[in-house]
């Protein structure tokens, strides 16, 4: 066996021995709170927070009681809370206690993101969904999971706690989840004939709109992804009795989230743009987007997480030297791993023909704030400039140590530094 396989192997044994009856144990120390509250399940690759946060306004706007748990944090009434570092969906301890909190608030719904690894981890035992849905599934985790069979089958296992199952028709999961039979299933598609499918899509660099069966659809998010996540949304709006009206009114004005296609904004005439694509799917519908609509060179900042799925990384450096202008690889949360050889595996995978022939080039500056200044020096009014892989968080992770860490504050600190070395400041 190879020391990946003994790896899977022992964590499976880890989830059946500890995590299980961990999971069982809170269950019953909190009172299965979950059973007072009517939940709602979002897994995937991509998608999912932007999907959560949707429908939690979604519920909001129609007067529901809502709370929600995501890579973001714990919404409970007023008070959003953190779920840990890098933590999407959080221990069994914690998520019985804070639904035990929204139990306590007079919440009725909860809206929760949950990872493959929660659901392998037995964290949400216990629960029973209203809604379940997967957004899609791409290469991600792989080193946690034998192959994307197990990886999708994993997130399938969601569907066996759930009274109404949707599924992306437009993804491979779809044939291995239906195989499964999921009852009461739910399908949405772009390409497809399916329960929900978008037609007569239209992007501009200010809009995004398409028809969702035989209702128009508007939204200030132009990105093209967002058909498939506001589609997913739908369709769960649809089994929770949110009216048509309310839908168009919340995404006609998306709703903002923290390192999610947050803008920057600033004096230069140049497009500054957070976002958390750290997959190779999300990159790459990221990076599309961005080069339908932007005039000027798309400049990407970006790195991979040490410690992590190190096969993704040659196939992100192909990506982006296939999508991008110039690319400047830096450094994530490496971990243990050295950046040199996080960024050489990424390198790997460029398109050297693409190089040659000054279509995209691409600089490895170590340092990220560095790779900021550097990016923000080279670019011109009309460019675009997007940070990808760590959207929101406020730390960065280098050995065992967290330093504070701000994306939206690198972009500030580097606009700072290019003014002052015009002599602007």
């Amino acid at each position: 066996m190879t020391p990946q396989t003994v790896k899977i192997y022992i964590q499976k044994l880890k989830n059946i021995f500890w995590h299980l009856p961990k999971s069982i144990f809170f269950n019953f120390y909190y009172g299965f709170p979950s059973r007072k509250l009517t939940l709602v399940a979002v897994t995937g690759t991509d998608g999912k927070t932007t999907t959560v946060n949707l429908l939690h306004e979604l519920l909001l706007q129609s007067g529901v009681k809502v709370g929600s748990i995501s890579t973001l944090g714990a919404k409970i009434g007023e008070k959003n809370t953190s779920v840990g570092l890098h933590t999407t969906s959080p221990d069994s301890k914690v998520v019985q206690e804070m639904f035990k909190k929204m139990v306590e608030q007079g919440i009725t719904h909860a809206v929760i993101e949950v990872t493959a690894h929660a659901i392998d981890q037995y964290r949400f035992w216990g629960c029973h969904f209203e809604v379940a849905l997967i957004t899609n599934t791409s290469h991600e985790h792989l080193d946690d999971f034998f192959d994307m069979a197990h990886y999708i089958s994993t997130k399938a296992k969601l569907f066996t706690q759930a009274t109404h199952n949707i599924l992306n028709k437009d993804d491979p999961s779809y044939k291995v989840v239906t195989d499964l039979n999921p009852k009461n299933l739910t399908t949405y598609s772009t390409k497809e004939k399916a329960d929900y499918r978008a037609a007569e899509i239209k992007l501009t660099p200010t809009k995004l709109s398409f028809y969702i069966n035989k209702t128009l659809i508007n939204t200030d998010s132009n990105y093209l992804y967002q058909v498939s996540n506001i589609l997913a949304a739908f369709a769960a709006a649809n089994i929770l009795n949110i009216s048509v009206e309310i839908f168009k009114k919340v995404v006609r004005q998306f709703p903002s989230m923290q390192g999610r296609r947050e803008e920057v904004k600033n004096d230069l005439g140049i497009r500054c743009i957070v976002d958390f694509a750290h997959t190779p799917a999300a990159i790459s519908s990221t990076l599309e987007t961005i080069r339908a609509t932007s005039k000027g060179k798309n400049i990407i900042i970006f790195g991979a997480t040490g410690g992590r799925d190190q096969s993704k990384r040659p196939i992100m450096g192909k990506i982006v030297s296939e999508l991008a202008d110039i690319a400047i690889i830096t450094a994530d949360d490496t971990r243990h791993e050295k950046i040199e050889v996080i960024n050489k595996q990424i390198i790997s995978g460029i398109d050297q023909s693409r190089v040659k022939s000054k279509k995209f080039s691409y600089h490895n500056i170590p340092g990220r704030q560095d790779a900021f200044n550097y990016a923000l020096k080279i670019a011109q009014p009309g460019d675009t400039v997007i940070a990808c892989g760590k959207g929101h968080e406020n730390t960065i992770l280098h050995g065992n140590t967290e330093y504070p860490w701000s994306e939206s504050e690198a972009f500030r600190t580097a606009l700072r530094h290019r003014n002052q070395n015009n002599g602007n400041i």
